[in-house]
């Protein structure tokens, strides 16, 4: 659920709420006290700091993630390649290791040519 206060704002002005009011004893604000405020503040301010410290976290993981997966990516072409290589590219052990056997790709239709003769499709 959105809040429709930046929590920038609203830490701005409970400090200044708390400056007025420290230098105002007597004002009273029902159940919520100078102290009770205080503490409030402390909290929202430590779990801002505790979120930065997460979302830092995740996006240094999430770059170590990406680089890993870049890698793996790396491997996975080379071994790819390296079957077609060394079994062929019309062997089953290339398309075990996810290849496309040479066999399996699609031929180019022809057409036939005015006489009935085949024509390359252009």
């Amino acid at each position: 659920m959105a809040n429709r206060y930046s929590l920038e704002s609203v830490l701005n002005g409970c400090e200044r709420i708390v400056r007025v009011w420290t230098d105002n004893p007597a004002f009273s604000l029902g159940e919520v006290t100078l102290a009770g405020l205080q503490t409030k503040l402390a909290e929202t301010r430590q779990k801002r700091q505790q979120l930065e410290t997460l979302r830092m976290q995740v996006a240094a993981l999430t770059n170590e993630l990406e680089q890993n997966a870049s890698e793996l990516a790396n491997i996975r072409t080379r071994a790819l390649s390296g079957f077609r290589a060394f079994y062929g590219p019309d062997s089953t052990q290339y398309e075990q290791a996810g290849g496309t056997r040479q066999s399996d790709y699609r031929r180019r239709t022809t057409r036939k040519g005015p006489n009935g003769a085949d024509t390359p499709n252009a």
